[in-house]
């Protein structure tokens, strides 16, 4: 019996078919993501690839239709121009989920502070969920309290520490013993600051040529917390207390509170708000209160001295929130300068996310 070739026609809805398949799974069941950074580590590692489930939280329908699918939001070759037109955009909707977000989840999610781009087309971020909505969190000297309680650190996290050693190469030692990647010699009489586990930084204290090894804990205030104004005392490691928003949660508006709202209320929530003479106008009326419409969430890097989270820029909207990191597909290796990836890491490769 002859076997015909493939028509055109035949091939044009074979790929036709594969491509929408792909694009259901990845819109609603999960996808794949690569980790360029360090904000997670160690939980999560720059050059690892992980599987984002969507599912879970419920999956999120397009908001952006017209767009060229698998160009991740740029053109072929082009570093600045978009892949999308924003013609047809879509109100948010979600799927109900089979689970709710909890805490200590680690959330991939549109990242909230870029304006310009719609929202599923905003830069991906990846952090761990510090606090749910109506909690309120507040950081004393690097501990994290949620509601007044005291939350111990992820078993990875990581923190600055100064190290004064008797040998001019321990970045290269240290390197090799547990692969740190960040930090290094700050002084010429052998003085370092590195990026260190709890674990590792006990570790590092009890070997030969190490004199000192010291956390450090942030005293001074910074001008780039959120939400700044009246607030600008606060730091990365005393920070606080925050409420986070509630949908359906009431609060009151006034001069010295709305730092926190504004962006909430005019870019996620699509209002128009003035401030006239120490009084608040939103859509053209006087509001003494407002009512939120989403969720927020408060999230923060393992990498507790090295991630930009929402200690600078607040609060995430959930109709950012695009899934929850669940396993590690693969890892490439990193190497001391960071110019290069080498081969495969299979001790981090097919492992969860905790």
């Amino acid at each position: 019996m002859p076997v015909k070739k493939p028509t055109i026609k035949l091939i044009f809805i074979w790929l036709s078919v594969l491509t929408l398949t792909v694009l259901l799974i990845q819109n609603f069941i999960g996808e794949t993501y690569f980790i360029p950074s360090s904000s997670m580590e160690n939980e999560l590692m720059a050059g690892d690839f992980i599987w984002v489930n969507k599912f879970v939280y419920g999956p999120r329908f397009p908001q952006t239709l017209l767009s060229i699918p698998f160009t991740k939001n740029r053109m072929p070759f082009s570093e600045n121009k978009p892949s999308y037109l924003t013609w047809l955009e879509l109100p948010y909707f979600r799927l109900p989920g089979i689970e709710k977000i909890k805490r200590n989840d680690v959330l991939v999610f549109n990242f909230p502070d870029e304006d310009g781009p719609p929202v599923d087309k905003k830069s991906n971020f990846v952090k761990r969920c510090i606090g749910l909505p109506g909690d309120t969190i507040e950081i004393t000297g690097k501990t994290v309290m949620v509601n007044k309680i005291a939350v111990a650190s992820p078993p990875h996290a990581k923190y600055s520490y100064e190290v004064y050693s008797t040998h001019d190469t321990l970045a290269a030692l240290l390197y090799n013993m547990f692969h740190v990647t960040e930090g290094g010699m700050v002084s010429s009489d052998n003085k370092y600051i590195f990026l260190l586990t709890a674990a590792e930084a006990d570790s590092v204290s009890k070997m030969s040529n190490i004199l000192l090894v010291k956390q450090i804990s942030q005293q001074y205030a910074t001008n780039d917390m959120f939400p700044g104004g009246k607030f600008a005392h606060w730091n990365k490691d005393n920070y606080g207390p925050v409420i986070i928003p509630q949908k359906g949660k009431t609060i009151r508006l006034n001069i010295d509170s709305i730092d926190f709202y504004s962006r909430i209320i005019t870019h996620y929530e699509k209002h128009k708000m003035d401030i006239r003479n120490d009084s608040i106008f939103i859509d053209g009326a006087y509001a003494s209160t407002y009512t939120f419409k989403m969720n927020y969430y408060f999230v923060m890097g393992d990498n507790r001295d090295n991630s930009d989270d929402s200690r600078f820029w607040g609060f995430v909207p959930e109709d950012h929130i695009i899934g929850k990191a669940s396993f590690i597909l693969c890892s490439l290796k990193q190497s001391l300068s960071k110019l290069k990836w080498g081969g495969i890491n299979w001790k981090r490769s097919f492992t969860s996310v905790r």
